[in-house]
């Protein structure tokens, strides 16, 4: 049996390969997003028709109803939860405000409509666990009765050399707990059952985890002299600002998380790339994404 999902903050279509990807034979029949690029580069990847271009915040329950999707995906905006901004305001944030609409208004009705979905997966930054509006989240779903698992994940965990760690919820409309999850409300630092706790080991000696695999791995092998002069970072800016920079090489089991200010902002937006490993200072190029 198919299960029916909805895609809310789709942008250009994670969560929507994440299922398509997986064990679970699931089909996304609608997606929102309020970005313009990004419902066109969700129509190039999966088809026109799944993603609307919509204000978030307006959908009703008696819309949401029609679809009847027994899974929600949910990637709601993660700035007003950042560990990065200082300034954060959580649910105070404007960006909250469709969220916090989908949980507080729309859920309880279409449970009242016995409409609802019998599954929910609510992704977000670290940061997101402490905050108020994670609070409220699991008191509105302890009362529409759902039980529910909490993870803080990174790809680093999965052999994937980049560092990005996450906030995942998993919800059910079963008050029988998830396999493996203890029950006081205690986020996971590990798929339970599966591993141990993470722990950063960003300070060792990166062949001490043999685990990880290599940057290499994930660079095209046909790049082009002009493919490298067009993603080189300028002289100009390395004299600046070159020390400021992560610079990782092709043997590196790590990156870090890239953000929307990459390739505008020198700190805290993404890694850059030196090919070169026998020079100790080269020309580091951007062209390493995830």
């Amino acid at each position: 049996m198919t299960i029916h999902a909805v895609e809310f903050y789709s942008g250009i279509g994670g969560l929507h390969k994440a299922l398509d990807t997986s064990s679970v034979s699931g089909s996304v029949i609608r997606a929102y997003d309020w970005d313009q690029s990004a419902c066109q580069v969700y129509d190039a990847n999966y088809g026109k028709g799944i993603v609307k271009k919509a204000d978030i915040s307006k959908l009703t329950a008696t819309e949401l109803a029609e679809l009847d999707a027994k899974l929600w995906l949910l990637s709601p905006s993660c700035q007003p939860y950042t560990v990065l901004n200082p300034e954060a305001k959580g649910a105070t944030d404007p960006r909250a405000k469709s969220f916090i609409h989908l949980m507080h208004n729309v859920l309880p009705e279409l449970v009242s409509m016995k409409r609802h979905p019998s599954h929910l997966l609510v992704e977000n930054v670290a940061g997101f666990e402490t905050s108020t509006t994670r609070q409220d989240l699991l008191q509105i779903l302890h009362e529409l009765g759902y039980s529910i698992c909490e993870l803080l994940l990174t790809p680093l965990q999965f052999g994937i050399p980049n560092s990005r760690l996450r906030y995942y919820l998993l919800a059910k409309s079963d008050r029988r707990p998830f396999p493996l999850v203890p029950h006081c409300q205690k986020v996971c630092r590990h798929i339970p059952g599966r591993g141990v706790d993470w722990e950063n080991t960003r300070m060792q000696p990166e062949d001490e985890d043999s685990s990880i695999r290599e940057i290499r791995e994930y660079i095209d092998d046909d790049l082009s002299e002009d493919d490298i002069h067009l993603y080189s970072v300028p002289d100009r800016v390395l004299e600046k600002w070159g020390r400021l920079f992560d610079i990782i090489l092709p043997s590196s089991c790590r990156s870090c998380c890239f953000t929307r200010g990459y390739t505008k902002m020198v700190e805290r937006s993404g890694s850059v790339l030196q090919m070169n490993e026998t020079l100790d200072v080269g020309v580091p190029i951007l062209v390493f994404t995830l």
